[in-house]
């Protein structure tokens, strides 16, 4: 099975400020069939159930639900003296996951203000979750962001993931995203440190770096390229499109099949 590409709601198809039930009919309108999203946590688990069968999409990554703290606009997994909020989001999450079938849930770490501090909330934030997620089917993932989008993000390093990974008890429900956008911007290095890392990967998004636009705008990164390098290392699932695209977003969708690819 080749590549799959999903669009993440967050960045596409929002130039008419539609709301997360229109992004699906768009989304699909535009031949995608699968997305990613925020836990639409505002829209009842039914009305974002219906709206998924009507449109026959699939949900396959949701981002942890944030709550309504502002500390927490970049989630709390990593963030002292919020676990108990944390637990509260992630069971919100975990339901909407299991209603709408969706297989990965993105945990955000947030950004802490001291960040010793917060490595053993961040460890035993993930191993609950990875409790909670056991036997569901349903995996968390979580993401290397580097400093330049958010600076101050508590996991800024894949050093650091990979020994997070290590240290929990469960490492089969916690997998590693590889935003590609986020990896150039990190550390660069992609087919290597695509190699080193394919054993946990659990997810894997796309942007052109530096401008974050759709893939085959000008930039740093030979996409044609690094997807057959992420088929090579065995990665076959969903990426999520996670870019600002330059024009409309139903205008910038010709790189897929220029790629060799379809929805």
């Amino acid at each position: 099975m080749s590549l799959r590409f999903g669009a993440n709601l967050n960045f596409l198809f929002r130039e008419s400020g539609a709301n997360v039930l229109e992004q699906f009919r768009l989304a699909r309108a535009s031949g995608f069939r699968g997305i990613e999203m925020v836990c639409p946590e505002q829209i009842s688990k039914e009305d974002v159930v219906s709206a998924q069968k009507e449109n026959e999409i699939e949900v396959v990554l949701l981002n942890v639900s944030l709550g309504t703290k502002p500390e927490a606009a970049f989630g709390c997994a990593a963030l002292p003296n919020m676990e108990n909020e944390f637990r509260a989001n992630f069971q919100r999450t975990l339901e909407y996951a299991k209603a709408l079938n969706c297989k990965k849930i993105h945990i955000m770490a947030g950004k802490p203000a001291d960040f010793d501090a917060a490595d053993e909330t961040y460890l035993r934030n993930l191993q609950f979750a990875a409790e909670q997620l056991e036997s569901t089917g349903i995996i968390g993932v979580i993401e290397p962001i580097n400093n330049y989008s958010i600076p101050g993000y508590y996991l800024n390093c894949y050093d650091k993931a990979l020994n997070i990974l290590k240290k929990l008890n469960n490492t089969n429900s916690i997998k590693l995203m590889i935003d590609l956008f986020h990896l150039q911007l990190i550390r660069g290095n992609i087919t290597n440190t695509l190699n080193e890392l394919k054993s946990h990967i659990g997810h894997v998004q796309v942007a052109q770096a530096p401008q974050r636009n759709e893939p085959n705008a000008a930039g740093e990164v030979n996409f044609k390229y690094v997807f057959k390098v992420l088929e090579t290392v065995g990665y076959n699932g969903w990426v999520g499109c996670e870019y600002k695209p330059t024009n409309n977003s139903k205008d910038n969708l010709e790189w897929i099949k220029e790629y060799g690819y379809t929805f």
